[in-house]
């Protein structure tokens, strides 16, 4: 797997079970004797028909000062599952054309609590894949906690998956195995280019020297844009058992929209075909389940204050201190950081 990475302007090719970066990496890939990348027709980058993506001025204050106009996509879902009205806010820190990272708390049903959505624009982003100080074991360049050189460009963080005993996935990064990739796992991998791509390993993504970290869990939750009927097939044991074994439970999941940004859902009174609808409500074409139960359901966002950094989680309610990804943690997570200089 290589490393590592350019900033702004690159696009990915999923065909045929294989991943290919254009632009600079894919002409790194094709000196080395790889086949072309096959590019396909050119999206506008504010366009993504299915969260209504548009470029507005900023509707209101940026976490972190002012309020700045942004120049950079963001979601415009205006109307939620039940009709209510939708209100994004900006999260985290912010870059020069405004923020990354949009949050809201959306009710999936009529009655139910609501639950966390966070949008991430993957074109001025770098999300990075970290592992765990003790899972899924080994050591790798990125691991157990973002570290004080990287603070600066943080925007977010979010768990990982199961344990990986019982994720039926495995884990890479750099060509290091954590635990051996399993054909047809939900995998969210990561490419040299800072993004990262959702799909079913061998079939919709797998290897090439695009590709820098791999995270498996579990099998696909949603795909062609539809939650898939395992969602409701045997659902404790297909997707996890719970605390007291309740399907409704705190569950989060993350998907790739059609243009390529990427959609976390997570919170309380979840069952996998809720989970499912939500990605899919949120734009996701392909997606996956992250993590189960009150303890690891968990996103966190970054921004400097005026007196230091300002670390909040999505949901007050949720269990984990937003802090905790800055200090060692035996579990592997997710970071979102500006796609700038001093990034990973």
């Amino acid at each position: 797997m290589a490393r590592r990475r350019r900033y702004g302007g690159a696009c990915l090719v999923v065909a045929c079970g294989v991943l290919a970066a254009c632009g600079t990496s894919a002409r790194s890939a094709r000196a080395k004797g790889s086949s072309p990348a096959r590019v396909p027709p050119p999206v506008p980058a504010a366009s993504d028909a299915a969260s209504g993506v548009t470029r507005l001025a900023h509707p209101g204050p940026i976490a972190g000062g002012g309020a700045p106009e942004q120049l950079w996509p963001m979601p415009r879902i205006e109307v939620g599952p039940t009709g209510a009205p939708v209100t994004w806010t900006p999260a985290g820190a912010v870059g020069s054309g405004g923020a990354v990272v949009f949050t809201s708390e959306v009710a999936p049903s009529p009655g139910a609590a609501p639950v966390g959505v966070a949008w991430i624009d993957q074109a001025h982003a770098v999300v990075q894949l970290f592992a765990g100080t003790t899972q899924p074991g080994g050591s790798f360049r990125y691991q157990g906690m973002v570290p004080p050189s990287l603070v600066t460009n943080l925007v977010a963080a979010f768990e990982g998956g199961f344990q990986f005993a019982v994720s039926n996935g495995g884990f890479e990064q750099d060509g290091v195995v954590g635990a051996p990739l399993v054909e047809g796992a939900a995998s969210l991998v990561e490419l040299t280019n800072g993004r990262v791509e959702i799909g079913a390993w061998g079939s919709e993504v797998g290897p090439s020297p695009a590709v820098s970290a791999v995270r498996q869990n579990l099998t696909l939750l949603v795909d062609h844009g539809a939650v898939l009927p395992t969602a409701s097939e045997n659902p404790l044991v297909t997707w996890g058992y719970s605390l007291g074994n309740l399907l409704a439970t705190w569950r989060s999941g993350l998907g790739i929209t059609s243009h390529g940004n990427l959609v976390w859902v997570g919170g309380p009174g979840l069952s996998p075909a809720t989970l499912g609808s939500m990605l899919v409500w949120a734009g996701a074409v392909r997606g996956m389940q992250l993590d189960i139960n009150p303890y690891w359901v968990s996103f966190a966002t970054f921004a400097e204050g005026p007196n230091g950094l300002v670390a909040t989680n999505l949901l007050p309610s949720m269990a984990q201190a937003p802090t905790h990804y800055l200090v060692p943690f035996w579990r592997d997570f997710v970071a979102v950081f500006l796609a700038e200089p001093g990034s990973p």
